[in-house]
């Protein structure tokens, strides 16, 4: 006799933003460059109201908030008028569109912190049936960073 013992979802998709990197040394990665993310979700708890974990939808939008975008840290922003967005770090000045630019509240934009905004973002509009959230970010076919949040 088998038993309910967890439920789980799953979701995979990529985007491709830009960004740079802060860094105390020396690396091609302080230039401005992209990458195609890939994002893996997992999701566990019980089903809400509607029979679901989790809205597969808020997933999709926030791939929308950042795909073909140029990432940073709200410590580099300058300013922000007018529809645009001045960002200055790495001897780099930036004046971009605002809609161009996802600023993330985080101290840089490595594969790491973006998995952890990720994953915040999710548990702001996860219900209480949600028990543990893991975001995986893919950097390349090589390269990720994982985050899981457990209430």
């Amino acid at each position: 006799m088998f038993r309910l013992v967890e439920r789980k979802i799953g979701w995979h998709k990529d985007f491709d933003s830009s960004h740079f990197l802060a860094l105390p040394y020396d690396s091609k990665c302080l230039r401005i460059h992209g990458h195609t993310y890939n994002v893996d979700v997992e999701i566990w708890g019980e089903l809400n109201e509607n029979g679901m974990i989790f809205d597969f939808n808020h997933l999709s939008n926030l791939i929308k908030r950042l795909d073909h975008r140029i990432l940073v840290s709200e410590n580099w922003v300058l300013d922000r008028r007018d529809g645009r967005v001045v960002v200055e770090k790495n001897g780099k000045r930036l004046e971009l569109p605002e809609d161009e630019v996802v600023i993330l509240d985080k101290p840089n934009v490595t594969a790491e912190y973006i998995a952890e905004w990720f994953a915040e973002r999710i548990a702001e509009k996860a219900g209480e049936n949600v028990k543990r959230i893991l975001v995986k970010v893919w950097e390349d076919p090589r390269s990720y960073a994982q985050v899981v949040l457990e209430r």
